[in-house]
């Protein structure tokens, strides 16, 4: 008898697990709906990093827009993982109900000394918290039903203010390229001889004054801070008014750095000067805004892009006498791996510690099959190297490829994942850091491979066109510049905005930082619906894996 009241108590305490569990989805919701304002709307991305985050790879399955059969692995939208969130609120209740109904029937004739109305008041109370759990379940269901209307009219609605704002600073852009080339124009007609060659002059001092503002002084403010002992032999004849002057510069300059970048006004702000470069371009080379306009609804911005982006690519390495292309190098064969990679945090402190810019990974699955880790590094050269390939002439090159034609180190990371063994029919997960997230996006874009899921940090990856079914994870911190630099882009990828959780980088450049990133993921692990099961849907594909080898690439440039 004990024991049926044990079991009756056990199953009410799982009801009342799981109605805690349905409160924290309703407040989940009310969030979601709250924050779509900042996080899903026509300036900003999706803000994670505690309970709640809008991140690609998370939310429940739907179908592409249009009717589309094509089914899509995760709506990463804010509505999609509130919807998710529900959908497990009712799955936890219906599991109460099953231990509810499972309990033996306490309407039967007691045992000699057992209280009747007391074993009759539990069994009402049993049914009592059954039917509760019932009513919970169908007022769940139709809150999920109303979030996916509110938050998809929201959507729209978002949708159609982005639209009005791209369509006003599309002629701005436009009407400023005009302006300037007249006013160029203008000027040489009406200057004397000698005024071109003042003019130039000019731009040269302008562009001096700019690089040393720009460039020189947080350069020279940083060394003041990081390294203080070669700092005081640079301004020793200054005296210490020089080292305070390059203090506070570097102080001014990481504080409007980190103020600018974690606002997503700012960010939405830049994203649409960046989308507008094509309309003032079109403006300064005279072309009129109806076929200007025309021709931007044919062609997509992700392409327009690219195009400046190869041009771009193509002057840098004419005017910088760049050694050629980038090819996978050698390879080298490293210690087996203990297991596959577990988490975000794990995945970034292979790619922080890594010896080689690519590294590949070999399991045997369940089923016999092999399956693949590809890990690809971030930038090691701002310019062009010819020491390696992951340099930032790179960065535009990989910004220039289109699925059909890779240009830059995300060719050279198809190279190396066939160099390591990767046939056409093995699974394939992708890891990037930085330029590596750009590459192994680019990778993924193609279909040349089965890959399976994709996880991104820190990585400018907004305009790239995943294929439907690829589990993606695109995480950055909120004031990181790197993962910005797609402007406001059309792709298939959201990145997920978190807070930094770290302290060993500093300013802009500590919000890219490869340990910061460390300390944030490891920080979110666990606490996270959306991050959480983007790696709990990993783990149980590679559940049982057997670790078989491991290969580190070089990425370098050839003649």
């Amino acid at each position: 008898m004990s024991g049926w009241s044990g079991g009756g108590g056990a199953a009410a305490e799982g009801v009342g697990a799981a109605a805690e569990g349905v409160g924290g989805a309703g407040a989940v919701v009310g969030g979601a709906i709250a924050a779509f304002g900042g996080s899903g709307g026509s300036f900003g991305g999706p803000l994670a990093g505690g309970g709640f985050a809008a991140v690609a790879g998370g939310g429940g399955a739907f179908r592409a827009p249009g009717g589309a059969a094509a089914a899509v692995a995760w709506d990463s939208s804010a509505t999609g993982i509130a919807c998710a969130r529900l959908r497990d609120g009712v799955a936890q209740l219906e599991l109460a109900l099953v231990a509810l109904r499972g309990v033996p029937d306490l309407r039967v004739q007691p045992a000699p000394g057992v209280d009747r109305a007391a074993l009759r008041a539990c069994a009402a109370e049993l049914d009592l918290r059954a039917q509760e759990a019932q009513r919970l379940c169908g007022e769940l269901a139709r809150l999920e039903e109303a979030t996916l209307v509110v938050g998809r009219a929201y959507e729209a609605a978002s949708d159609h203010v982005r639209g009005a704002i791209e369509r006003l600073a599309a002629p701005v852009a436009h009407g400023a390229g005009m302006a300037l080339r007249l006013a160029i124009q203008g000027a040489l007609a009406t200057a004397p001889a000698w005024a071109p060659g003042a003019l130039l002059g000019a731009g040269v001092a302008v562009s001096a004054v700019l690089a040393i503002g720009l460039v020189g002084v947080p350069v020279a403010a940083r060394l003041a801070v990081a390294d203080p002992e070669r700092a005081a032999e640079l301004v020793a004849r200054g005296g210490d008014g020089a080292r305070d002057a390059l203090e506070q510069a570097s102080a001014l300059w990481e504080g409007l750095g980190e103020t600018l970048l974690a606002n997503p006004l700012f960010r939405g702000a830049l994203a649409i000067a960046v989308e507008s470069v094509d309309e003032a371009v079109a403006g300064f080379l005279l072309v009129p805004p109806l076929p200007a306009g025309a021709l931007g609804e044919r062609v997509e911005d992700t392409v327009v892009h690219a195009a400046l982006a190869a041009s771009a690519a193509g002057a840098t390495r004419l005017f910088t006498g760049s050694p050629g292309r980038v090819r996978a190098g050698a390879t080298r064969a490293l210690p087996a791996p203990t297991g596959p990679v577990g988490s975000g945090g794990a995945a970034m402190r292979i790619l922080r510690d890594a010896e080689h810019p690519v590294t590949v990974r070999t399991h045997r699955l369940r089923d016999g099959t092999l399956h693949h880790e590809v890990l690809v590094r971030g930038t090691e050269s701002w310019g062009p190297s010819a020491e390696t390939g992951l340099d930032g002439l790179a960065n535009l090159e990989n910004a220039a490829s289109v699925p059909r034609s890779l240009q830059g180190s995300d060719a050279a990371v198809v190279e190396a994942m066939r160099a390591a063994g990767v046939q056409e029919g093995d699974s394939v997960d992708l890891f990037g850091y930085s330029q590596g997230g750009a590459a192994v996006a680019n990778v993924a874009a193609t279909g040349r491979f089965d890959v399976r899921s994709v996880q991104l940090v820190g990585a400018p990856v907004g305009g790239t066109e995943i294929p439907p079914g690829v589990d993606v994870l695109s995480v950055a911190h909120s004031g990181d510049l790197v993962a910005a630099g797609d402007g406001m882009a059309d792709g298939s990828v959201d990145t997920a905005y978190l807070e930094n959780r770290g302290d060993e980088g500093r300013g802009a450049a500590r919000d890219h930082s490869d340990a910061d990133y460390v300390t944030t993921l490891d920080a979110v692990d666990g606490h996270d619906f959306v991050i959480d099961a983007h790696q709990a849907r990993r783990a149980e594909r590679m559940a049982g894996a057997v670790p078989i080898r491991a290969v580190g690439i070089e990425i370098e440039r050839s003649p």
